[in-house]
């Protein structure tokens, strides 16, 4: 599909436009015209770090979802009703994650508590990549599924608590709106990303058929190597860009 003439010349035209864009709203600053995000805000160390990290971070959330719900019907040949069940620990270490943060967040340093969250999803990044279609459920499938949520949802909550530290009232929401956005696009390209190296994998395995258990699981586990990646750079960028943050609740001016 990338390589369709269409395809190939919009993709080009749209990464074209993103200098353009950076110009034209630097220009607009600099005479004190309204910009849609302005330049200035990505000056803020911490805010660029969760940005990347949010837009990292969902991306391999929604990865590892969509292929856990591939693995578990076209490899393991589970039905939809099997594989809803199996979903059940997402929902519930989510809702209990956000209850915690909610409630105990002001007690620990927000760095921390986003490094820790980006290690378990880079430990379900590692697992799914290990697993085996023979294993049973409860061997490997049932911490991928349950760590998966844990990363997301506490950087989520923590990073809108962060905002509100390092941003004057008039820009919060501005920096909030930007935040969500790229957390949305995080979800939509991360997706997208490993499905082109999952069908580029597939498509040329040495399988014949190439609908099989074997060349799908094939393609699957290079796109899971590569959220991994993904996963292990995002500890590294939120150990480097926020240190010594501190814990968030406390405002600065």
């Amino acid at each position: 599909m990338i390589k369709k003439p269409l395809t190939l010349s919009t993709l080009i035209i749209s990464i074209a436009l993103i200098p353009a864009f950076i110009f034209w709203v630097g220009r607009q600053e600099r005479l004190g015209r309204p910009a849609v995000i302005p330049n200035s805000l990505w000056r803020n160390r911490i805010f660029t770090t969760i940005c990347v990290a949010v837009f990292l971070t969902w991306g391999i959330f929604n990865a590892l979802e969509t292929y856990l719900t591939l693995f578990f019907q076209e490899v393991q040949h589970a039905s939809p009703l099997e594989t809803a069940i199996r979903f059940l620990p997402t929902p519930i270490v989510g809702a209990l994650v956000n209850i915690f943060m909610g409630a105990y967040s002001h007690k620990f340093r927000a760095d921390y508590t986003l490094i820790f969250g980006a290690i378990l999803t880079c430990i379900a990044a590692l697992l799914f990549c290990m697993i085996q279609p023979e294993w049973i459920y409860w061997a490997c499938a049932f911490p991928v599924v349950a760590l998966n949520p844990i990363g997301a949802d506490t950087l989520f909550t923590i990073s809108n608590l962060v905002i509100v530290s390092v941003f004057p009232e008039r820009t919060q929401g501005l920096a909030g709106g930007v935040f969500n956005t790229i957390s949305q696009l995080g979800k939509s390209v991360g997706l997208a990303t490993s499905g082109v190296i999952a069908t580029s994998v597939t498509e040329g395995s040495e399988f014949q058929h190439k609908e099989s258990p074997e060349a799908l699981m094939e393609g699957y586990r290079a796109a899971l190597w590569f959220n991994f990646a993904c996963s292990a750079v995002t500890v590294i960028l939120l150990g480097w860009g926020l240190r010594g943050i501190g814990k968030v609740g406390a405002k600065r001016d």
